[in-house]
């Protein structure tokens, strides 16, 4: 009986342990809304941002220094109401040439995190993060995606520092464009902090 006990108590406190929003890395998992939380404080209303689905292009970009050690583990979108297809999600360290690309499909009602093979970073390393919709879409409202937009319709006045993260410029390119620091593209990353 003790030992059952004893049991249960180590698999509760490996429960309790494994659900990191800390930054402490010696219980580090990866923490899915590391950068969404950092762009939703960057870029809100009370900061003169609209939060808006729009932007015709196929490729939404941007750029963005990370002041931690540690890799980036997921990716996170939300299809617009008008496309159920797919993405060419691309994570590139541009520090360390080192990337991963994928093919995804995201929800199209709330924001989809998935896993990806991890990309390391090392603190101050610059990341550019790339959403490219498939070929084969049948409408250009197809392409639009969720963006932060200035409220006075200006560009955003890159650099815009938030946490330990410096989001340094954006890009929309593709059938038109490019349209560089339009707005900042809403795609989330999961970090886990080493």
């Amino acid at each position: 009986m003790k030992t059952i006990k004893t049991l249960i108590f180590c698999f509760a406190a490996t429960l309790i342990i494994s659900c990191d929003n800390d930054n402490n890395p010696t219980n580090n998992v990866c923490d899915t809304t590391y950068v969404s939380t950092l762009i939703t404080n960057a870029f809100t209303a009370a900061n003169g941002y609209n939060d808006l689905t729009t932007m015709d292009l196929e490729t939404h970009e941007y750029t963005i220094q990370i002041n931690a050690n540690g890799e980036i583990c997921s990716v996170g979108y939300q299809n617009p109401s008008t496309y159920t297809g797919g993405y060419t999600m691309e994570v590139i360290n541009t520090t360390t040439n080192t990337s991963y690309s994928g093919v995804h499909t995201f929800s199209q009602t709330t924001l989809d995190y998935q896993s990806i093979t991890p990309v390391l970073v090392n603190s101050g390393d610059i990341i550019r993060v790339k959403r490219t919709i498939l070929p084969g879409y049948t409408a250009l409202n197809q392409t639009v995606g969720r963006l932060l937009r200035e409220s006075n319709n200006t560009t955003v006045p890159y650099p815009v520092t938030q946490g330990n993260a410096v989001f340094l410029s954006s890009n929309f390119y593709g059938a038109g464009g490019p349209a560089p620091d339009f707005a900042q593209p809403y795609i989330a990353l999961g970090f886990k902090v080493n």
